[in-house]
C-alpha cells in the first residue's frame, strides 16, 4: 500500500491530537477547532465564496488514511474509496485546500454529482453524519505542495482532520489553511 500522500496533490504531514500542539493564536485555535461547517464560516468572512474541484476519483489512499476510514476487520480495497482535492476561495483568495476521503458507495448515492458542491453543506444539512474528534497537524509545506496549489509562503500552515460516521461507513475531511486564510489574521 502507498504511503506518501498523493492523488494529485495529497497533504504531506503528520496528525495527532490537539493538545500535543502549542497553538499560536487564539483565533487559530478557534478555526482549528470549530465544530460548525468550515465552509458556512468562511462564507461569513467575505463577499464572494467559490470552491475549485482539483480532483475527484477511485485513487490509493494510504495505510495511514485507510485506518481513519476502515471498519473492523476490513481488508484494503482501493476500489472502495474516492479521494477528493479542493479549493475553498474567499475573495479570491485561496484560503483553505481540503482533501477527503470519501466511501465509494456514498459517492453512488447521497453524494452523486458532487462537482463544486463544497461538502459541508452535504455533511452539516443531514443528521445521519456524525464528527468525531479533531486531529491537527503543523507543516512546513514543500515547494511542490505549494507549487501545485499556485502559492508562494513560507510560513507553517495549519490543518484539522476529522472522520465522520454515516451508517456503516467512515469518511475523513482534511483542511489545510493557506496564507491568505482569516484563520491567520492575529497572526500577521
Amino acid at each position: 500500500m502507498n504511503s506518501s500522500y498523493t492523488f494529485p496533490i495529497g497533504i504531506p504531514s503528520l496528525w495527532a491530537k490537539p493538545d500535543l500542539f502549542t497553538i499560536p493564536s487564539p483565533c487559530l485555535k478557534n478555526w482549528l477547532l470549530d465544530t460548525g461547517s468550515l465552509t458556512e464560516r468562511l462564507q461569513s468572512q467575505c463577499t464572494s465564496f467559490h470552491l475549485t474541484l482539483i480532483g475527484q476519483r477511485q485513487a490509493q489512499i494510504t495505510l495511514e488514511e485507510f485506518q481513519q476510514v476502515c471498519a473492523p476487520q476490513q481488508q484494503f480495497n482501493p476500489h472502495e474509496w474516492q479521494i477528493r482535492e479542493v479549493l475553498l476561495w474567499g475573495d479570491n483568495q485561496p484560503w483553505v485546500f481540503a482533501r477527503s476521503i470519501i466511501p465509494q458507495r456514498l459517492c453512488e448515492s447521497d453524494f452523486v454529482n458532487l462537482n463544486t458542491k463544497p461538502l459541508g453543506q452535504l455533511i452539516f444539512n443531514d443528521k445521519r453524519f456524525k464528527r468525531m474528534p479533531f486531529e491537527v497537524t503543523n507543516m512546513c509545506p514543500s515547494e511542490d505542495f505549494l507549487a501545485q496549489l499556485h502559492i508562494c509562503s513560507e510560513m507553517k500552515l495549519w490543518g484539522r482532520r476529522s472522520a465522520f460516521s454515516f451508517e456503516d461507513m467512515k469518511m475523513t475531511i482534511s483542511e489545510i489553511f493557506l496564507p491568505s486564510s482569516p484563520a491567520y489574521q492575529e497572526m500577521k
